[in-house]
């Protein structure tokens, strides 16, 4: 069976830096079942945001370095889109779904109710990291 092609919207990636729940996504990261995709606009939006200061007070931005380490080493890079076509309802998610669509990602798992609502883009199901969990994890 072909691995599972995801992509991972940085506001679960931040929860995963703040909380334990969410560390289940773990094995995601590093379990050959699985493909993470990426592109830099993705990772540049990780990057910007979990350094904000207000989340210091959750984590150090040593643990954003390291995510962001671990990500690099084990994900599919793909440029970012030049072009983005608006589809949701919060045009600032649009290249997550271009992003889906160009790399035939089978998931978007996200914790954005404005992507969530949608429950799939072409081929790729749009799903919380607790549904993923349950489903691809336990």
């Amino acid at each position: 069976m072909p691995p599972l092609r995801v992509v991972v919207d940085p506001n679960v990636l931040i929860s995963f830096l703040i909380g334990k729940r969410i560390k289940a996504l773990q094995p995601l990261f590093y379990d050959k079942r699985f493909v993470i995709i990426m592109d830099d606009l993705l990772l540049d939006e990780l990057d910007q945001v979990a350094r904000r200061p207000k989340f210091r007070k959750y984590f150090p931005v040593k643990e954003v370095d390291e995510l962001v380490y671990v990500i690099e080493l084990n994900s599919e890079r793909h440029a970012a889109a030049t072009k983005i076509e608006p589809v949701s309802r919060d045009a600032a998610d649009d290249y997550l779904l271009s992003l889906c669509k160009r790399t035939k990602a089978h998931v978007l798992l996200t914790g954005d109710d404005d992507l969530l609502v949608l429950e799939k883009h072409g081929r790729t199901r749009i799903m919380n990291a607790r549904t993923f969990v349950d489903e691809h994890l336990k």
